[in-house]
């Protein structure tokens, strides 16, 4: 079946193709650990776009690539609504689906609207140019809007690579940007002479005498594969010449950090019965890691309220650090003075009590909006009663002589919030429950993520899930502790804290985003001009 609007060169076969290497891109990505599909899958994006003529086209040869990209990599919320949401399979896949389509249309959707802008420059100006920008403001955009979903960032995929050193520079999107550049100089360099240059001329109100479509063919020859090489050598070089830079130093003593990974099951978390053999466990593991200076439970680690254990719980573990510097970070539910419910982290020292509640909170996760008209929904999917409360304290808890900063769940994965703490934070904790997502790529993906952060900041990142994977993440975003997957460990090791600032604490995405929304404007200015 021919789709409305394409032209013979382009067919099915084209969007069959996308969206093989839309899914093929997740291979980038953790666990896989592919890095070089980060380059090669969005060049054959870049390939199917040379062929496109239309807006139509450019939007939506890039919105089936995205559907095959967060259909294979970012469909996980199937499993909490299936398996614990208890939605049937129908229900749990149309809303999976419409999630990815969604997801797509805002990312590679965007994409492909902004690259569209550029179809009548030269091949060559979009593929090392404006594809790369274009790619990164999507990104950007999809970063922030609708309260955002920062996953697949194709620069999390080069957290392992050379280019990684770009993120202290500027951020996740800074090597993103260099993961597209390789892409289109890559394939630049292979079209070499077939390079073209497509120039749309507008009739002459005059002389009309110019097709609206001509096609105007210019062999760059060797000099196309020359400025190409340059590119890659130019990145290349530069990634390995910002390793060898400490942006931030060490200061003070090394922390003894024991992190807790419970391994408790989402089905078991949810079993109140399950409540109170799940609190022993963590107080046996915590009394077996009182030689560390930090212990650190998972988020919801008490699956309760702080208040309905404070005689029971909190106060003997409290007594138990007396005369001490310790700390114990504790994963809860907060009841604040609205009768709100938080979701928490309460940190216990010898003589003080902080809590930190979560600030950015997940859609149809822990708030649903318009809650109380969709009711009626219940009869197919599990909805809560009531929508958890966003916190609005600074982000920040003491830990002993340190002050870290503290996210919850999926807040680690936006950079932008978390350099608001710094420099005053000396270390990142992360707490998070990715058991809603057994089986899939999620939790693997999430500490890829959080790795990201570590570097960006050049602190250390403790994380703490319950079924993993945890771990302490060093100031270069190295997993240098960790434990494997779905089991019960207590990851124990050092966390040296680190002071001063990261070009990327210093001026945010917006110094990435500024510079590339110049690029952009200028661009369009140029082609309303031609």
């Amino acid at each position: 079946m021919k789709l409305p609007g394409i032209q013979s060169h382009l067919s099915k076969w084209n969007y069959l193709l996308l969206l093989i290497a839309g899914a093929m891109l997740v291979f980038a990505f953790s666990p896989f650990n592919i890095y070089p599909l980060a380059w090669f899958s969005p060049a054959i994006l870049f390939y199917s776009l040379s062929k496109a003529q239309t807006k139509k086209q450019y939007f939506m040869l890039s919105w089936v690539y995205g559907i095959g990209m967060f259909g294979a990599g970012a469909s996980w919320p199937f499993y909490s609504l299936y398996f614990f949401a208890h939605a049937p399979l129908l229900v749990a896949l149309l809303a999976t689906t419409a999630f990815v389509l969604i997801v797509s249309l805002l990312s590679l959707g965007s994409f492909g609207l902004l690259a569209s802008l550029f179809r009548y420059r030269p091949l060559f100006l979009k593929l090392l140019i404006f594809y790369p920008v274009s790619w990164v403001i999507a990104e950007w955009f999809r970063s922030w809007f609708l309260t955002g979903f920062p996953w697949l960032y194709l620069g999390n995929s080069q957290i392992d690579t050379f280019f990684a050193a770009f993120a202290p520079l500027a951020g996740v999107f800074a090597v993103s940007l260099s993961s597209v550049i390789i892409a289109g100089a890559l394939l630049s360099f292979v079209l070499g002479n077939s390079v073209q240059r497509q120039v749309h001329i507008k009739p002459d109100p005059v002389h009309q005498s110019v097709s609206d479509n001509a096609l105007v063919e210019e062999r760059f020859g060797s000099s196309i594969r020359i400025l190409s090489a340059l590119i890659i050598v130019l990145l290349v070089s530069s990634a390995f010449a910002l390793q060898n830079i400490n942006w931030t130093e060490k200061v003070d003593k090394p922390l003894k950090v024991s992190v807790l990974q419970s391994n408790i099951a989402q089905l078991e978390k949810l079993n109140r019965d399950n409540l109170i053999p799940s609190i022993d466990l963590y107080r046996s593991m915590t009394l077996k890691s009182m030689s560390s200076d930090l212990i650190v439970w998972p988020e919801t680690g008490l699956f309760d309220s702080f208040d309905r254990h404070m005689e029971s719980l909190i106060q003997p573990l409290q007594k138990s650090i007396a005369n001490t510097n310790k700390t114990i970070l504790i994963g809860g539910f907060y009841i604040n003075e609205n009768q709100g419910v938080e979701n928490s982290v309460l940190a216990v020292s010898a003589d003080n009590r902080e809590i930190y509640s979560k600030r950015h909170l997940v859609p149809f996760g822990e708030y649903t909006p318009l809650l109380e008209y969709i009711r009626w929904l219940s009869k197919w999917i599990q909805l809560p009663y009531d929508n958890i409360t966003a916190g609005v304290n600074d982000g920040t808890l003491n830990i002993g002589d340190q002050i870290a900063q503290m996210t919850i769940c999926y807040e680690d994965a936006f950079g932008s919030e978390i350099i608001q703490s710094l420099p005053l934070a000396t270390l990142l904790i992360n707490v998070t429950h990715d058991g809603w997502f057994t089986g899939s790529l999620e939790p693997q993906q999430h500490m890829q993520i959080a790795r990201m952060r570590a570097l960006e900041t050049g602190r250390y990142m403790v994380r703490a899930t319950t079924t993993g994977p945890s771990g302490i993440i060093n100031e270069k975003g190295e997993l240098i502790e960790t434990a494997p997957l779905n089991t019960k460990s207590i990851i124990t090791g050092k966390v040296q804290p680190f002071v001063g600032v990261t070009p990327y604490v210093r001026w945010g995405n917006w110094l990435i985003i500024g510079i590339l929304s110049v690029i952009l404007l200028l661009g369009i200015s140029w082609k309303r001009e031609s």
